[in-house]
């Protein structure tokens, strides 16, 4: 987390010098009250006058700086939250798809807000406030000193007491947090998955049960907090219970020097204010220190999650395909399930069509997935200009893929076209048409909204903008999904001839759809229920 607090360094170091101001002005604000208090009594009326104006001006100046130092610590806070959502966004788009499967939604949601959020609240906004109270104890216990240093050793030497039950419950605290923590990202990632299933749910009609497992996890998350403030509880009503007695301990000094003749009533009235000042602080420094160990192993998962080396999601130049792709002897099958492909061979050469056909469960879309990288065969080979998968670079960087379920963001439809890239409008609405919708057509249907997920269009609408898509993006392998489903008669024929009609890149098309046809268009036909 150091780096975060780094970037954030100057907003922490004018906090810091406010903050330091304010207790300044704090500091002499006791003494010029025992000044005020001595010069009453001592019934000189002019100089008590002045001594109230002057404590007038030092309370304005500490009440400014100490508004100051907030204003400087949220911005702390926040700029080394941002930073770090930032980096952990930036990690998971690092992975490939593989490394990204290998965490749930809900894990991801997780470490986006309520682990980054636990930190912020206990640590990023804890450093100003550590300081802040750092420099209190220090001046308060300077101006002590200058009061009279057997007040002072004695107030140091009970007030700080209470500091060292944090460190007796490190260990325990730490445990409680992260426990918090899991049971909780348990319990959003249920969340997750249940509102994305949402429609099934509903068709099953199982919201009982599923609020009945709901409220387990979030029972269990309640309870992990529940352990971590009453640790919590404990350790500061111990920390009370001392720096009262404490503070006891000094007054009664305090007055025993007056009645000595040592101390002047401005003396002790100065005192007062000053232990005053130290036993809050102290009782909150303790808490502070708890919560910045507890968090300490958050901040460890945190770091480590972000590290993660990159996995192929940022590339450069498209790798090009100079002869073709090849699957020797391909045997592939899922954990429990069996053997889907033995023995594929298929022979994709450079500018090719191909269809791979047959029922679900057969093979197609796996033989893809391989391709991919998702998974790693059991045994043979797949080549790209004779060389293995793993070492022709990143898959994606050479094939661009649409899968059956159409994926689109909330945005415009020109982004979700575009993905975000300078194109032509000429280009956009060109794909457009040729996939069928030419009724978006114009500058004003471009920038129309789509929900989330494209609730606002059609299944076969959001099909076709993703095919659109597809075919706007400079990759030679273009890989295509079951690309007729959910389209009608008329709109499959449309894309047929499209798909088709395409001559400068390699196709790949999963399908069991196609019009028998439209067959011959292909250079190879592979009917997977035969074997291949």
């Amino acid at each position: 987390m150091k780096k975060y607090e780094r970037q954030n360094r100057p907003w922490l170091i004018g906090a810091l010098v406010s903050v330091l101001a304010a207790s300044l002005f704090g500091v002499a604000l006791q003494f010029f009250k025992g000044e005020v208090l001595d010069s009453a009594i001592a019934g000189q009326g002019v100089r008590t006058l002045g001594y109230g104006l002057a404590l007038a001006g030092y309370i304005l100046g500490e009440i400014l700086f100490f508004h100051l130092y907030r204003r400087l610590g949220d911005r702390f806070a926040a700029g080394c939250v941002t930073a770090l959502k930032q980096d952990v966004f930036e990690s998971v788009l690092r992975r490939d798809y593989v490394a990204f499967k290998g965490r749930t939604q809900g894990e991801y949601a997780a470490k986006y807000t309520g682990e980054a959020d636990a930190i912020r609240a206990r640590r990023f906004c804890m450093l100003p406030l550590f300081w802040e109270i750092a420099f209190k104890i220090v001046l308060v216990s300077g101006a002590l000193f200058l009061l009279d240093w057997r007040v002072a050793l004695l107030t140091i030497a009970l007030l700080t007491t209470p500091l060292y039950i944090p460190k007796l419950i490190e260990k325990r605290s730490q445990r409680a947090q992260t426990a918090f923590l899991q049971a909780a990202e348990e319990a959003l990632s249920g969340v997750t998955d249940w509102l994305h299933g949402f429609e099934l749910i509903k068709n099953f009609a199982v919201e009982d049960k599923i609020l009945a497992r709901f409220r387990q996890l979030n029972q269990n998350a309640g309870e992990k907090l529940l352990d971590d403030l009453k640790l919590g509880a404990a350790a500061q009503l111990i920390t009370t219970l001392m720096s009262y007695l404490s503070y006891f301990i000094v007054l009664a000094c305090s007055a025993w020097l007056v009645l000595r003749g040592d101390f002047s009533a401005g003396d002790f009235f100065v005192a007062i204010g000053m232990i005053d000042q130290l036993s809050y602080p102290i009782i909150s420094l303790a808490g502070i220190v708890r919560q910045l160990s507890a968090i300490r192993p958050a901040c460890r998962r945190m770091e480590e999650f972000i590290a993660e080396p990159p996995q192929g999601g940022r590339r450069g130049a498209a790798p090009r395909l100079r002869q073709d792709i090849r699957f020797r002897e391909v045997c592939f099958g899922y954990e429990g399930r069996g053997t889907v492909l033995e023995g594929f061979s298929l022979t994709i050469k450079k500018g090719g069509r191909y269809l791979l056909k047959g029922p679900s469960g057969c093979g197609k879309t796996t033989a893809v997935n391989l391709l991919l990288r998702y998974y790693q065969p059991d045994a043979g080979e797949i080549t790209v200009d004779g060389l293995p998968l793993g070492e022709s670079g990143d898959p994606y960087a050479r094939a661009t893929v649409v899968r059956q379920e159409a994926v689109l963001f909330r945005g415009t439809l020109r982004d979700n076209l575009s993905m975000y890239r300078d194109i032509p409008e000429e280009r956009l609405l060109e794909a457009l048409a040729g996939v069928g919708l030419g009724r978006f057509a114009g500058r004003e249907a471009l920038d129309r909204m789509v929900e989330e997920g494209g609730a606002n269009l059609s299944g076969g609408e959001k099909k076709r903008v993703c095919l659109a898509r597809a075919l706007l993006w400079d990759t030679e392998l273009l890989i295509l999904d079951e690309p007729l489903a959910n389209l009608d008669g008329e709109t499959a024929e449309r894309i047929e001839d499209l798909l088709l009609s395409i001559r400068d890149r390699t196709l790949l098309v999963v399908s069991h759809q196609f019009s028998a046809g439209k067959l011959p268009g292909f250079d190879q036909v592979v009917d997977m229920a035969a074997g291949g």
